[in-house]
């Protein structure tokens, strides 16, 4: 029996498999966070480039013009002018650091 004893593996209560399974898994969820708030933190620039370019365009003194629901081109009112100017600003508030 002795010998039966010192051939058998010693449990040390650590499983180094899952441990190193277990550390894997961590570290993939961290890549994966951090692909996500580069991606986030892009879309956020792009967004604050194009609300940029917006506000330049109706802080112009030219007249903005959109295409309606029916497919006609009509010219912004000032309510309609001072309603897209104050989302611009939101945008460039929250994507514009």
């Amino acid at each position: 029996m002795p010998q039966a004893e010192a051939s058998a593996p010693r449990l040390s209560g650590i499983d180094k498999d899952l441990l190193e399974k277990k550390k894997k898994a961590e570290e993939a969820e961290t890549a994966k966070r951090k692909a996500e708030q580069e991606r986030i933190q892009k879309a956020k620039a792009e967004n604050c480039t194009r609300a940029k370019q917006a506000r330049l365009s109706f802080d112009s003194a030219q007249r903005i013009a959109r295409t309606n629901e029916k497919g006609e081109r009509e010219i912004m009112d000032a309510a309609s002018r001072a309603a897209e100017v104050k989302r611009i600003d939101s945008i460039i508030a929250s994507d514009c650091n």
